[in-house]
């Protein structure tokens, strides 16, 4: 039996957060709705706009919402960017004052095929296996929407400008839908046009001194990227640029040195599993750093907090051993394909691994200071385990399928995991940043 049809001309309004929480409000194709005007032809009042005036008219035409703000007292804004006349889609977040609304179409019930029904099955095995919620409205073609938008040199510094006291949103004004992060790729455009000139260079002059800049920018190229990826995740936006490069340079260091007296003293790991010790080993150092610099710092305390703390250590941690392995290469050849190959994995080891292990280990630190007993939370070891399992298997000895310039099938499947588990837990930090946006605003509108 094939799924129901679903009207896709008519679109629901849903307050989710705010005065007017839980109202739903259902448009017909070419329905207008005036809200805060009861007055006016299709008006329908809203608390938030009560005392403020003013109104904000809503158009449905052909399932897409077309938004005019142009009378409305308070700010209106789409993705956390302002409008006066826009339209509204799925997966959009529409902010009125300090109302959010989201747009949804209506749903009806289906009859799954089997092929359905073994894709549930995996995917509640996997969410009870990890501790983590299946994706929920999540599209990465959204994600990257933004990727491809042309953007000023401006509007680049200010997606930086990020975590100081004055550019640090208040929990009433932070977005809590999907970000559409577009920064680290421009940033990953430069790196590599950088590391190609001085490859060239090297070809042309065979000038060793070129050496040390390939080493470094084909190092960190991709790993800094991938970390500014998750640094325009990062909602609540309260940690710094700054901040994040010193970790990454320091807390990369540390949990390397870590890790090797690590090594020294449970060699017999090495001896034992060979290769694959490194994911036994290395995952808990990185996450030990971690909490030695943050543990007692209870300001960053979402979610997404630890997701971007772990990626700046793997960053760092990814970075110098790249390098490391690049400067032990004999030859110019073998330095470039050091650096190419671990270059264009990074994004797939160590930044993703740490990130979602300190991730895991932040939903149950909370706002609290660390204590060891919450190394034996479930919540924590199954996401720290799956890094550990993940990072083993990388490193085991074993191939699958040949593919050209990744060299094996078992590497991308396995990054692809571990971004499974990385969106699944921004996920859980988005929920928690909407559940306490709610209480701030309800606390504030009882004082």
């Amino acid at each position: 039996m094939n799924p129901a049809a679903v009207d896709v001309s008519t679109a629901i309004l849903e307050c989710i957060d705010g005065k007017d929480d839980f109202l739903k409000i259902e448009l017909e194709n070419g329905q207008r709705v005036v809200l805060g005007n009861s007055a006016a032809e299709g008006g329908r009042d809203i608390k938030e706009l009560q005392e403020a005036g003013g109104c904000v008219i809503v158009t449905n035409t052909n399932g897409s919402l077309l938004i005019d703000a142009t009378d409305c007292s308070l700010p209106v804004k789409i993705n956390g960017q302002a409008v006066t006349k826009q339209a509204f889609k799925p997966n959009d977040i529409l902010r009125i004052g300090n109302s959010i609304w989201k747009m949804h179409l209506p749903t009806e019930e289906s009859t799954a095929t089997p092929t359905q029904n073994t894709s549930n099955t995996i995917k509640q095995g996997f969410s009870k296996l990890i501790g983590l919620e299946e994706l929920k409205d999540f599209k990465l073609s959204e994600i990257f929407s933004r990727v491809f938008q042309k953007h000023s040199f401006q509007d680049m510094e200010e997606q930086l400008i990020t975590g100081t006291i004055k550019h640090t949103p208040a929990l009433t004004d932070i977005e809590t839908s999907w970000a559409k992060p577009w920064l680290f790729s421009r940033l990953l455009l430069v790196s590599i046009g950088l590391t190609v000139v001085l490859m060239i260079g090297f070809r042309m002059f065979e000038n060793p001194n070129l050496i040390p800049g390939l080493i470094f920018i084909g190092s960190f190229a991709v790993p800094i990227s991938t970390l500014i990826f998750f640094l325009e995740m990062n909602a609540p936006r309260n940690i710094s640029i700054f901040m994040v490069t010193t970790l990454v340079g320091i807390g990369g260091i540390a949990s390397l040195i870590v890790a090797l007296i690590f090594f020294q003293w449970f060699d017999f790991l090495t001896s034992w599993l060979a290769a694959s010790a490194a994911g036994l080993i290395e995952e808990p150092a990185k996450v030990l750093i971690v909490v030695a610099i943050f543990g007692g710092i209870k300001r960053y305390k979402w979610v997404l907090n630890g997701l971007l703390l772990g990626a700046a250590i793997g960053t760092g941690f990814a970075a110098f051993e790249s390098a490391g392995y690049a400067y032990r290469s004999n030859t110019f050849d073998g330095i470039v394909d050091s650096v190419m190959l671990r270059g264009l994995l990074s994004p797939f080891m160590h930044i993703v691994w740490t990130a979602n292990a300190t991730a895991a280990l932040w939903i149950v630190k909370g706002d609290r200071k660390f204590e060891f007993s919450m190394l034996g939370d479930m919540r924590f070891l199954r996401v720290m385990l799956s890094s550990v399992i993940l990072h083993m298997i990388w490193n085991a000895n074993f191939a699958t399928i040949p593919l050209p310039i990744v060299l094996d099938l078992k590497f991308p499947v396995l990054g692809i995991i571990a971004w499974v588990i990385t969106f699944r837990l921004v996920q859980t930090g988005l929920k928690q940043l909407n559940e306490a946006r709610h209480a701030e605003v309800q606390r504030l509108a009882a004082s």
